[in-house]
C-alpha cells in the first residue's frame, strides 16, 4: 500500500509538471508513455501467441492507445484552455481511481462486473463518481469560478464514467488473455497499461468536451 502510494506521487509529480511545462516536455512524457504501453500490448498480444489473428489485435491496440495520446497533446498546446483543462481532466481520472479502491475496500458489497474484475464493486464506481465531483467541484472554485457548476459537475461525471468504463475494458481483455497485470515495471501498480487504461478511453471523451465548452463559449482559462 505505501508503495503504490508513494508510486502514484511520484507520477503525479512528473506528470503534472509536464503539464504545467507544456512543450517540449508534455510531448516528451505522452512519448514515453505511448511507446511503454505499445510495447506493452505487443508482449500481450504477440509473444508466444498465433500471428494470425492477432496481428489485427496488435493493430487496433495501437490505434487504441496513440489516439489518445494525441489528442492529449493536442488538448495541452490549445491556446484557450489546455493547461487547466488537462490538469482538470488527471485530477478527475486520479480522483476516480482513488474513490473507487477506497469506497470499493470500505463498503464492498455488489460486483459491478464479477466475469470481468471481480474485485470492482458498485461502492467502489459510484465512490469514484462522487470523488471526481467533489475533486472537479474544488477544482472549479480555485480556477474557474465563472462556470456555471452543473457544468462541472456534468464534466467530471461523464470523464469518470468513461474513465471506469475503460479500466473495466482492460481488466476484460488482460482476462481474455490469461493476465493479471501487462508488466510490474511501476512498483505497486504493474505495467503502464495498468495505470492509462482508465485515460484511454476517456481522452477522446475529454476531446469531445473541449470541442463542446468552444462551440458554447465556454472558457476554460
Amino acid at each position: 500500500m505505501i508503495i503504490r502510494a508513494l508510486s502514484g506521487v511520484v507520477m503525479a509529480t512528473f506528470m503534472l509538471s509536464a503539464v504545467y511545462l507544456g512543450a517540449p516536455y508534455f510531448e516528451i512524457i505522452i512519448l514515453f508513455i505511448g511507446i511503454m504501453a505499445i510495447f506493452e500490448w505487443h508482449k500481450l498480444i504477440l509473444v508466444g501467441r498465433p500471428m494470425i489473428p492477432n496481428i489485427i489485435f496488435m493493430v487496433l491496440g495501437v490505434i487504441y492507445i496513440v489516439s489518445p495520446c494525441l489528442i492529449l497533446v493536442l488538448l495541452r498546446n490549445h491556446s484557450q484552455f489546455g493547461t487547466h483543462f488537462i490538469m482538470l481532466f488527471l485530477l478527475i481520472i486520479w480522483a476516480t481511481d482513488i474513490g473507487a479502491y477506497v469506497f470499493g475496500r470500505l463498503i464492498g458489497g455488489y460486483k459491478l462486473a464479477p466475469k470481468i474484475s471481480p474485485n470492482k464493486t458498485w461502492s467502489g464506481f459510484f465512490g469514484g463518481l462522487i470523488s471526481a465531483i467533489i475533486a472537479g467541484v474544488v477544482f472549479k472554485f480555485f480556477f474557474y469560478p465563472q462556470i456555471v457548476i452543473s457544468i462541472v459537475v456534468l464534466t467530471c461525471v461523464i470523464i469518470s464514467f468513461a474513465g471506469q468504463i475503460g479500466d473495466l475494458f482492460e481488466s476484460w481483455c488482460k482476462r481474455k488473455l490469461g493476465v493479471k497485470d501487462t508488466s510490474n515495471i511501476i512498483p505497486g501498480h504493474g505495467g503502464v497499461l495498468d495505470r492509462v487504461d482508465s485515460i484511454l478511453l476517456s481522452s477522446p471523451v475529454a476531446g469531445v468536451l473541449a470541442v463542446l465548452s468552444q462551440y458554447y463559449q465556454i472558457s476554460w482559462r
